[in-house]
């Protein structure tokens, strides 16, 4: 369903990765975060909710610690639902 996808997406996670790798020596924060979820209508708190999503991306704008981890954690291709 969402196979050709995966191309577009390879060569996103590159080039972030490029650019962590050049930038962060110069103090620059550049990071991903995979989706492994549809974002849905706002619920109560679930890993679908858009604020809850906005608050891990700040989160990450925050604290800069790791340049790229998926969301959520744990998430692999086989346990994505659509």
């Amino acid at each position: 369903m969402v196979g050709n996808i995966g191309v577009a997406m390879s060569g996103l996670r590159n080039y972030v990765a490029n650019l962590h790798t050049e930038l962060s020596p110069k103090g620059i924060f550049v990071g991903h975060r995979s989706l492994g979820v549809l974002i849905k209508e706002p619920g109560v708190g679930t890993v679908n909710d858009p604020d809850v999503i906005a608050n891990m991306w700040y989160q990450a704008y925050t604290e800069k610690k790791v340049w790229e981890e998926e969301y959520p954690k744990g998430v692999t291709p086989e346990t994505i639902v659509f």
